[in-house]
């Protein structure tokens, strides 16, 4: 027979899940918010007497647009913590150059860093036996938290092998994370900085330590206060298995 969960768990359930809940809703407002403000003044001033030139009009557009892909992102980010939560989380293995794909996504991201300085050391070509989605969204997530918490300072990314494994490092020189915290960066919601305007959400890098493992891999992080974080992913160049 099966074992029903106690009146605490229950409990203590229910309590996640309302937290789970708050902070999404939380999350959402703000982008929400700033899209609405952004379209609404680009209609008054459209409307008025004196309509805004063309290159005022594309600017507010892209500050649009930036918030719909951040809410786009939350919204991919919220359905990965379903799939993963519900044991419905699989990878896709294919061969790919891990390198290209790198590239790819310093690329797709240079506007967001602007004007950060991103430098990439990698191969010309780096073949691996993976999920290709799963790998860009790990590297995406790294440099995304690089940009939001590097003081506008330089990263370096840097991706090699050996015979069997692939290793990516992505590197900062910001706020750094202390040593007592280096563990919980990586649980859901957890946030780090609340007396700062330097709070972490805390979903990108459960995710992401989610995704390596289920790729057979590891992450980690070496960081001090005020002298930046490195964050390395070690993942084997071929996953024979694919896990739930």
């Amino acid at each position: 027979m099966e074992k029903k969960p106690s009146q605490g768990a229950l409990e203590t359930e229910l309590k996640l899940r309302d937290e789970f809940f708050s902070t999404v809703a939380h999350e959402l407002r703000n982008p929400l918010n700033a899209l609405h403000l952004t379209l609404a003044g680009l209609m008054r001033a459209q409307s008025g007497s004196n309509p805004l030139p063309a290159d005022q009009v594309i600017a507010r557009i892209n500050r649009a647009s930036n918030q719909v892909t951040r809410l786009s992102k939350l919204v991919d980010d919220m359905l990965d913590v379903s799939r993963i939560s519900s044991g419905r989380f699989n990878l896709q293995n294919e061969e790919f150059d891990a390198a290209a794909i790198l590239n790819d996504v310093v690329e797709r991201m240079k506007e967001q860093a602007e004007p950060v300085q991103i430098s990439v050391s990698a191969p010309a070509s780096l073949v691996m036996r993976s999920d290709r989605v799963r790998f860009a969204q790990v590297a995406s997530n790294l440099l995304s938290n690089a940009i939001q918490y590097g003081n506008q300072n330089p990263i370096e990314i840097r991706l090699g092998s050996d015979d069997e494994n692939v290793r990516l490092e992505v590197v900062d020189h910001g706020i750094g994370i202390a040593t007592q915290d280096q563990e919980r960066i990586f649980e859901r919601f957890e946030k780090l900085g609340k007396d700062t305007p330097n709070v972490r959400f805390g979903l990108g890098l459960w995710i992401s330590r989610e995704v390596v493992s289920a790729m057979r891999g590891t992450i980690a992080v070496s960081s001090q206060l005020g002298e930046g974080s490195t964050f390395i992913v070690e993942l084997p160049k071929a996953t024979t298995a694919i896990p739930s």
